[in-house]
């Protein structure tokens, strides 16, 4: 009686574990396409928000990144500098705020850094109240290269920073090329372009932006030129 009790026990114990092993197989069994479909699912949930981020940043891009070259170029003097009247370029900047602010959730926090330098470079801001921001640069080579149809505003140099018998110098220029630089390589960063430039200006971009001929302290001297000639100054 009593062997027969035990076998019978064990019997059951053995069917037991049998049968609770079965149920944790099926039950994985019928678990793991389910868990496969979930996670392919977040999977692919994540990538179409990555994709939707990333198409959202290429079009920010494309939209302010031709008035950041125009202002680039304005403040280094090449391109159609000479053409760009100060109160445009003040537009720009405008123009330039909103958009950028608009989209900078969309960017990382290295490319409002960079954003914030370049404008520094370019721009003195918080003066007065309700007034301009002031360019920071020269009006005298604006002046005198001036090619436009309308004419030059005397008034307009009360927009810079410098006065006409002010230089600019080569260090501030450096400055606005680097700034520039460091933020479109911040930008195609976030656009996960492999193989992002160091540089997006020219190395060879100096200075033509001396003042009238004469000496200016703290400012290095530059030489005699004619303004109808093109070729950049380069201070020595």
């Amino acid at each position: 009686m009593g062997v027969a009790y035990l076998v019978t026990a064990s019997h059951h114990v053995a069917m037991s574990e049998l049968n609770w092993t079965d149920v944790v197989s099926a039950v994985s069994a019928a678990a793991t396409p389910i868990i496969v479909a979930v996670f392919g699912w977040m999977l692919t949930r994540r990538q179409s928000r990555s994709d939707l981020l990333l198409k959202a940043r290429i079009d920010y891009y494309r939209e302010i990144i031709p008035d950041l070259n125009r202002l680039m170029t304005y403040m280094m003097f090449i391109g159609p500098w000479r053409d760009i009247t100060p109160l445009e370029v003040i537009s720009l900047k405008r123009r330039l705020d909103v958009s950028f602010y608009i989209a900078a959730p969309l960017f990382s926090p290295p490319v409002t850094s960079a954003y914030e330098v370049f404008m520094k470079q370019c721009f003195v801001s918080f003066g007065q109240w309700g007034a301009d921001a002031l360019i920071r640069s020269s009006p005298y080579r604006r002046r005198v290269s001036w090619k436009a149809a309308d004419p030059w505003d005397p008034d307009w140099g009360r927009l810079f920073e410098l006065q006409e018998d002010e230089a600019v110098e080569a260090a501030a220029l450096k400055a606005i090329r680097t700034s520039y630089d460091s933020l479109v390589s911040a930008l195609v960063t976030d656009l996960n372009i492999n193989r992002a430039r160091g540089e997006y200006t020219n190395a060879h971009v100096l200075e033509n932006a001396h003042g009238p001929l004469k000496s200016v302290e703290g400012a290095s001297a530059s030489p005699a030129r004619n303004d109808k000639d093109d070729t950049p100054l380069r201070p020595s």
